[in-house]
């Protein structure tokens, strides 16, 4: 299927203009609604208006995704999984990351404390806030009052998405009703426990996970649940370690993404996930390996499956703060893995304040690029060494320092017309620019553009702290700037 056009959606607004959902134009909104900026919802003439039912429903079937969106939880932190549109990110683009869900046992004495440290936990990187997207409560004690309370329990103290985990359909289901407004996923949905399971999620409204290593069997209970009313499904065809199983799993999964997105099997078409937390029940850990040696084989396999959009992944390590470098990695990872390739990555041109330099007559002027992974680290770098310095941020159309050099975003002139657009020379009481050593060969035309004396940094922000302190001679500067009118 043809992904549709802003004009296909278009047709089927009311036309009217009306400004209601805060657009100017429909067109406008049916742009929107494409890139998922907005919902359907937001149209109050298509959601209110009774002679607009049947263009609702044909719309909301247009810009349905071949593999389907799941939400899970309610309030802020509800998450969407799955709802993605191609096979490779390079083709579009994905919509939504891998969503990380950390397992805790029912009858874990420091489930409270734990609870608390994950809804808690925020990791910032390069502009970003990195997070936490869910708990996996699993059911160890084998015993449902003892679930019920787990769950009610971390309802109470976190606003975190909830995935309840049992084999046994009457405890999950026990721990689904104590906190089914929570909108929950039930996992797991098996051959022998569909039929109840599937019930009460039609019933409740709740996303339920189907679990068998037999893809045959998986599309079956698919169309089955379907058949049934369930709305929201999400597929599990396993995780497995040991030689030659992480192809496996890598297949699996492949397989039903591909049946999902170009084959556009209605029973394939749902978010999937795995199970990297299963290596602490099917391998061996009572080896001379140590700790960190296992906990590693379980971040390979969730890097595997974030890597190829595997939708939901359930770890076991990162729960404890000692453990805080598992979740960097994966976290760092799919913030790579699931930025937009259709555009730059770009902040906001300008001249930024670092430290407190205003009261320094002297405080050096730094030159960057507004490419988001060149102008934070260079930011944090300059805080890091403590320094009291202005940065002058130059539109580069969001490309990094030396690509854009070498086609011409960041140039001589956009430097110097910077500089005086953002009063970069008013804030101090010298002409200095220091300019990134990757852009050295711009110095002397930028000394002509700005009138200003131009001191090459530099070629990474990390050696700032040495330049400052070996190179940084505002005075010597300013009178050989000085000179120049004498000649």
């Amino acid at each position: 299927m043809a992904r549709p056009s802003p004009l296909e959606i278009y047709a089927l607004l009311d036309k009217s203009n009306c400004k209601e959902c805060g657009y100017d134009t429909c067109m406008a909104f049916a742009t929107d609604i494409l890139e998922r900026k907005i919902r359907v919802q937001d149209c109050p003439h298509l959601m209110q208006d009774p002679k607009q039912a049947k263009n609702r429903e044909k719309l909301i079937i247009l810009i349905t995704p071949p593999q389907k969106p799941v939400i899970i939880g309610t309030g802020d932190r509800a998450v969407t999984v799955g709802g993605e549109e191609v096979l490779m990110r390079h083709q579009l683009t994905y919509y939504n990351q891998t969503a990380i869900f950390m397992e805790i046992a029912d009858d874990d004495p420091d489930l409270e404390e734990t609870v608390k440290y994950l809804t808690d936990l925020k990791i910032e990187r390069i502009g970003d806030v990195l997070t936490l997207d869910g708990i996996a409560l699993r059911n160890v004690s084998g015993d449902a009052d003892q679930f019920k309370l787990a769950a009610k329990k971390i309802t109470e103290i976190s606003n975190l998405p909830i995935m309840l985990c049992s084999i046994n359909a009457d405890i999950l289901l026990a721990g689904a009703e104590e906190i089914k407004d929570k909108k929950p996923l039930l996992y797991a949905i098996t051959k022998d426990t569909w039929e109840q399971i599937g019930k009460f999620a039609v019933q409740n409204g709740l996303s339920v996970a189907i679990f068998s290593n037999n893809l045959d069997e998986l599309m079956s209970l698919s169309a089955t649940l379907q058949k049934l009313g369930v709305k929201e499904i999400v597929l599990d065809s396993g995780t497995y370690y040991g030689s030659g199983n992480l192809s496996i799993t890598y297949d699996n999964i492949m397989q039903l993404r591909t049946a999902a997105i170009k084959k556009e099997n209605v029973n394939a078409g749902w978010a999937v996930m795995g199970v990297p937390a299963s290596y602490w029940s099917l391998m061996d850990i009572s080896d001379d390996k140590k700790l960190w040696e296992h906990q590693y084989q379980e971040l390979i396999m969730g890097a595997m499956m974030e890597s190829i959009d595997t939708n939901l992944i359930v770890l076991h390590t990162g729960k404890k703060k000692e453990e805080i470098w598992a979740l960097l990695a994966l976290m760092t990872l799919r913030q790579s893995v699931f930025s937009d390739p259709r555009i730059y990555p770009a902040v906001d041109p300008g001249l930024y304040k670092i430290g407190e330099p205003e009261d320094m007559a002297m405080a050096p002027i730094f030159v960057t690029s507004n490419y988001r992974m060149t102008k934070i680290p260079v930011e944090q770098d300059l805080k890091g060494a403590n320094l009291d310095c202005w940065l002058l941020v130059v539109d580069s159309e969001g490309i990094g320092i030396e690509s854009a050099v070498a086609g011409g975003q960041f140039n001589a002139g956009s430097i110097a017309e910077a500089a005086k657009e953002f009063g970069a020379f008013d804030k101090v009481k010298h002409r200095i620019l220091i300019l990134p050593g990757m852009a050295a060969r711009l110095s002397g035309a930028l000394e002509d553009e700005a009138n200003a004396f131009v001191v090459v940094g530099p070629r990474d922000s990390s050696g700032i702290p040495k330049f400052m302190e070996t190179q940084w001679k505002p005075d010597e500067f300013m009178k050989e700037y000085e000179s120049w009118g004498e000649d």
